[in-house]
């Protein structure tokens, strides 16, 4: 399947695939997250299954774990513009915030005790949530300008997506979908402040990823015709998820496609 996380096989892989459009994938466990069996079993992560399509060939230096902010600070930062300004893609991959929200030190940080207020929305710590959404949006604008500004093809397009509305669950990474590694992302947090009640969790999850949603459509009007957004909200049922924030592979190949049909409308709109 024609992508890589090494240059060297990126530079082959343009020489086996000349025609094939050619992609730059940055972003977390999305478009990094491991096979079953880590190199054996179906796709499991987007740029996996995007990869089947041998019209594209994809340079992937996504990481599991990575927050937004990282990717655009750093030595994440200077390895990425780099990138831009010596290689001629046709297209940007982009993967990001969702660590931001639902990680460790995050999560926990956005939510008041749920016995503490009549009403779940009002257990959201709003102005928290507001700055840590600030500092996703501004770190779009920030890739999107460095995007303009170093590029080596000036008419390279951006594609992002803007996650799914994940089941708070008790299921964490697992080694070959058997052996617990560590426990859930969300759930823990939420237990811990008193919600207990399965509907009121989700809709937490929905409040904050419907904001997270919003702001990148708002930088997505920024850059008209550059960033394209695509729409996974809403796209999954609770039975196409791996564990609590990764989908399935089903669930991946779900994803893809809506991404895929992104990608498309980027090239052609370009």
């Amino acid at each position: 399947m024609p992508y890589t996380s090494d240059f060297r096989g990126y530079e082959n892989l343009l020489k086996d695939y000349p025609g094939a459009v050619r992609i730059l994938a940055e972003g977390d466990s999305w478009f990094a997250y491991p096979r079953r069996f880590i190199a054996f079993g179906p796709p499991s992560n987007v740029v996996q299954v995007l990869a089947e399509r041998d019209y594209y060939v994809i340079y992937s230096t996504a990481s599991i774990g990575d927050e937004v902010a990282a990717m655009m600070t750093g030595d994440q930062k200077f390895g990425f513009s780099k990138r831009l300004g010596t290689n001629s893609f046709d297209l940007i991959l982009f993967s990001g915030g969702g660590n931001d929200i639902v990680g460790r030190y995050d999560f926990d940080l956005f939510l008041k005790p749920r016995q503490s207020v009549a009403n779940w929305q009002d257990c959201i710590e709003i102005e928290r949530l507001e700055n840590k959404l600030d500092l996703i949006e501004s770190v779009y604008v920030e890739m999107m300008e460095r995007v303009s500004y170093y590029s080596l093809n000036p008419d390279v397009k951006v594609v992002s997506h803007n996650y799914d509305f994940c089941v708070p669950s008790p299921d964490g990474y697992e080694l070959f979908d058997i052996f617990p590694i560590g426990e859930s992302w969300i759930y823990p947090f939420l237990e811990e402040k008193g919600f207990t009640d399965g509907d009121e969790q989700k809709a937490v999850i929905r409040f904050m990823l419907e904001r997270f949603g919003e702001r990148l459509e708002r930088v997505e009007k920024k850059y008209p015709g550059k960033l394209f957004i695509a729409p996974t909200q809403g796209t999954l049922t609770p039975n196409q998820w791996r564990n609590e924030i990764h989908p399935s592979p089903a669930g991946f190949r779900k994803i893809a496609s809506i991404i895929h049909q992104t990608i498309q409308k980027a090239l052609v709109e370009g």
